[in-house]
């Protein structure tokens, strides 16, 4: 009996694995980003050790590709990708997980037949026994483990924090919680994960909490009941911005959050609002009709739906009827950009980003602040933000941007953690718990 049992769980074990390789040739070969895979059901991400397999090997897949090669006598043909997966899949076991090596490769040996390939059992074993022998000469670094053009980048850029940065972006990101101040204290909210025994910290600045340990959402205390949402850090500084630097007179301000989905900043603005303004009106826009319904489901759960002060729009905020002409006291845009600052929560960016898709983005950006900027009062503010790193994106658009509107004022920034830019401010992955994110804040003079 504990034979078949023995039997029976190596059998599972190995379609795990063929199921994880089967989903790593989507993001790989076919481009398909994780969060594609997630929309799908996919069973590469169906448990938490599928989710941990998936995406170790695509965060260090650079790095485990290079070892691979130099235990292969010759390159895998094109038809056997789904064997370079297996090997990248064992290669990051052997490398990063606690599973006995021996397990490792019998598991990758055992994964051929799913795969369609028996014969391949040999090859496998071979090339993971060698690694196994060889532990100490695992090549990866935060230099190696990133393609060199963003190495490249990265070193232009930021030459005086270059590896904290590489570093950084190669490590697990933090789970990062906002309490629901309409409903709990964050102060009664931390009584609840202590009587959990769920180990935690507050990071001051924001009173947002960070778990020591990444969790299912929905066991933590309180989730259903709209306590919490998940929710990066440097993007809880949004609400504090647009309160801080609410245009005078506005008592009953109304606010455009030009590309809202999933609805964190939304949501977190129309809790501090409704203590300070209570009569404001937050109007979210989204043009993906999939993702708005999904903010609307997230604002269920937090017992915002029914809310009046909240309207929703589906609309392509760079198209010309986005947003009628001067009736907005802030406008929030929260820009399409390359995502190369949450990296470390989308190791998929390392692998399917180009560069010249960075300088494609700054022309969707700029035409995003010219057409929305027709929207805002004279008085008025806009919040320009993007969860990337690069200048291009950040700086070099808002310097664009106010070199052709002679009524923009850029207004100096002060937040807790990052750093101040010609243009703004920039918060990198290399900070404790937060992601690479850049705040602009402008301002719509009043007319002479």
């Amino acid at each position: 009996m504990a034979g078949q049992n023995l039997d029976s769980q190596n059998s599972d074990d190995a379609q795990l694995i063929a199921q994880v390789c089967k989903g790593l040739e989507q993001v790989v070969l076919k481009g398909r980003t994780l969060d594609w895979l997630r929309a799908k059901q996919s069973n590469a991400l169906a448990t938490p050790q599928h989710r941990d397999l998936m995406f170790g090997s695509v965060r260090y897949f650079f790095s485990l590709k290079q070892q691979i090669s130099e235990y292969l006598a010759k390159p895998l043909r094109n038809k056997d990708h789904d064997l370079e997966m297996l090997l990248l899949v064992g290669a990051y076991q052997l490398q990063f997980s606690r599973r006995p090596a021996h397990a490792v490769v019998n598991n990758a040996v055992n994964a051929c037949r799913p795969l369609g390939k028996p014969w391949a059992r040999g090859l496998i074993n071979g090339v993971l026994r060698k690694m196994q022998r060889n532990p100490d000469k695992f090549s990866g670094s935060a230099t190696t483990n990133n393609p060199e053009w963003l190495v490249q980048k990265i070193s232009q850029q930021y030459p005086n924090d270059t590896d904290a940065l590489l570093h950084a972006i190669d490590q697990r990101a933090p789970m990062v919680l906002r309490v629901n101040t309409s409903k709990i204290s964050p102060e009664d909210y931390c009584l609840q994960l202590r009587s959990g025994d769920i180990p935690y910290t507050v990071s001051a600045p924001a009173k947002a909490i960070v778990l020591a340990t990444p969790q299912p959402a929905s066991s933590l205390p309180g989730w259903a009941e709209g306590q919490i949402a998940v929710q990066e850090l440097s993007a809880q500084f949004a609400a504090t911005i647009v309160l801080q630097n609410m245009p005078s007179g506005a008592d009953a301000p109304k606010l455009f959050d030009a590309c809202c989905a999933p609805g964190g900043k939304l949501y977190q603005l129309h809790e501090q609002l409704s203590g300070r303004f209570p009569s404001h009106q937050l109007v979210g826009n989204d043009k993906s009709p999939t993702r708005l319904e999904e903010t609307r489901k997230i604002g269920q759960r937090l017992g915002h739906t029914d809310d009046s002060r909240i309207v929703f729009q589906n609309t392509d905020a760079s198209a010309a009827d986005a947003i009628s002409g001067g009736n907005y006291d802030v406008v929030i845009i929260d820009a399409p950009c390359s995502g190369s600052g949450t990296i470390r929560r989308n190791p998929d960016i390392r692998l399917l980003l180009q560069p010249e898709q960075i300088q494609e983005q700054q022309s969707a950006q700029l035409a995003l602040l010219r057409n929305l900027w027709r929207g805002l009062k004279q008085g008025g503010t806009l919040l320009y933000s993007t969860c990337s790193v690069f200048e291009e994106e950040n700086d070099r658009v808002i310097e664009k941007f106010v070199g052709e509107h002679t009524e923009a004022h850029v207004q100096p920034l002060q937040l807790p953690l990052g750093t101040a830019t010609r243009f703004g401010w920039q918060m990198l992955p290399s900070e404790p718990t937060t992601d690479g994110f850049f705040y602009a804040l402008i301002r719509k003079a009043q007319s002479s």
